[in-house]
Parts: structure tokens; C-alpha cells; sequence
């Protein structure tokens, strides 16, 4: 007998839920600064489900992880992104990106600065991390595309992307606000750099 569709209904909110609850178990060990050391069965101690329950839901850890990174950026600032490409004026859209990048940095500070120390002993995580950051990359090289259009670029357009895909990265902002200030307050410093380096 095919089980009503209710009952398919319900189990599906029910394996949902318990996706969320993991999700959230992992977002809340990695924004703990003092927690242990982001891994499955950590994040499955906090979830309060067995660790197989979370290999049986995301695969395995890098599966877990794409759905991390993709819950922090869209409870975040990452949600606007789509405002950026709608900007007119491709230059005032690059400075929205660094202030979106700023923005963003800053309400996951914690999270991205542990997820960086741990990937350093963890190649999966850090492929994972990689993985995602090339994102940067792509909406970088769309905006360098449209900017080509109306102004000559001062370096060969590769180099112009690796640049600011540098200097939009997670570790200089981290690390040109360092402990007094958020990354968010050093959007203008990130903006003047850009505008250099586009010779704008």
C-alpha cells in the first residue's frame, strides 16, 4: 500500500527538522570561541543524535559543511548579494561588494576564524573552505568584466582578480581590523585599496 501523502508529508518535515537541528549544532560550535574542535561527533553531541544520524543526512563532513556555508550566508549579509549585480555603475557595485564582504566577515567572525584554524588539520574542511571561497572569485571576475568595459584596467586582468580576490578574502580583513575593530570598520581602507588596484 502507498502511504498516504500526509504521512510522506510529515516525515518529510520531520528529516527537515532534524537537518536544521544539525545545522545549527554546527553554526553554534564554530561561533562557540571556547568550544572543541569542530569535527562529527561534536557537532552530533550537540545535536543530541548519534553520529551516524549525521553521515545518514549530509554524507559525510563536506556535505555537512556545503549546507553550513550556505545557511551562514543566507541568514547574513551574502543574502544582499544579489543587489550588488543589479548596481548600474559597475565601480559603485565593486564598493558594495566590499562592504557586503565586510558586513559579512564581521557577523562570522568567530565562525570563519575557527573554521581557518581548524582547516589547517583538516584537509577536508579546508577543501571545502576552498571550495567555496572560488564563489568569490566568479562574482570578482563578472564585476572586473563590466568594469573592463568602460575603463583600461592597469594590470592584465588576471592578476587584477587574484589582487582583490587577496584582498577581499576572509583573512585581510580578519587581519587589518584585528582586535579593536570589526571588519565591517575597515570597509573604507578595503575600498580605497580596491579602487587603486582598478586604477579608478
Amino acid at each position: 500500500m502507498t502511504p498516504r501523502p500526509y504521512r510522506a508529508k510529515e516525515r518529510l518535515r520531520t528529516v527537515e527538522a532534524g537537518r536544521e537541528k544539525i545545522i545549527d549544532a554546527a553554526r553554534a560550535l564554530l561561533q562557540d570561541a571556547d568550544g572543541e574542535p569542530f569535527s562529527i561527533d561534536a557537532v552530533a553531541r550537540r545535536a543530541g543524535v548519534a553520529r551516524m544520524t549525521v553521515y545518514n543526512q549530509f554524507g559525510s563532513k563536506a556535505g555537512l559543511l556545503e549546507e553550513l556555508f550556505d545557511s551562514v550566508a543566507a541568514r547574513g549579509a551574502m543574502s544582499q548579494m544579489r543587489s550588488v549585480f543589479t548596481e548600474a555603475d559597475p565601480l559603485a557595485a565593486m564598493d558594495a561588494l566590499v562592504g557586503l564582504f565586510g558586513k559579512f566577515w564581521t557577523e562570522s567572525r568567530t565562525t570563519h576564524d575557527r573554521l581557518r584554524a581548524a582547516a589547517l588539520a583538516d584537509p577536508e574542511l579546508g577543501a571545502a573552505m576552498e571550495q567555496r571561497s572560488e564563489r568569490r572569485r566568479v562574482a570578482l571576475t563578472e564585476l572586473i568584466k563590466r568594469i573592463g568595459e568602460t575603463r583600461k584596467l592597469p594590470l592584465p586582468k588576471g592578476e587584477t582578480i587574484e589582487a582583490l580576490f587577496v584582498i577581499l578574502s576572509f583573512d585581510s580583513y580578519h587581519a587589518l581590523a584585528g582586535p579593536g575593530r570589526t571588519p565591517q570598520q575597515v570597509v573604507p581602507t578595503m575600498r580605497r585599496l580596491v579602487r587603486q588596484i582598478l586604477g579608478a
